[in-house]
């Protein structure tokens, strides 16, 4: 079976085209979420939690992306006090 990734906003692409004709009361319904919790999560002030991805049979995944660090040092022209502002 083939794994789609999806960011977060994919997923909210997702999520509402899930939601079809269905109004944010009987999707939030169907989800077992109450409305004012789908409604947070479309308007990005909470992450789409485990009720609404077991409903949709997602898994969510957790990717952390950690920046390394140059070892040339910092441009030409600044120093470390310049850095630090």
């Amino acid at each position: 079976m083939a794994v789609k990734r999806m960011n977060l906003d994919q997923f909210m692409e997702f999520l509402k085209k899930q939601q079809g004709e269905q109004t944010a009361q009987q999707f939030a319904n169907r989800l077992g979420v109450s409305p004012q919790y789908l409604s947070d999560v479309y308007n990005g002030r909470r992450p789409p939690g485990e009720s609404i991805t077991a409903a949709l049979k997602v898994e969510k995944a957790v990717v952390y992306t950690v920046a390394t660090p140059s070892r040339a040092g910092p441009p030409k022209g600044e120093t470390k006090a310049e850095e630090e502002k």
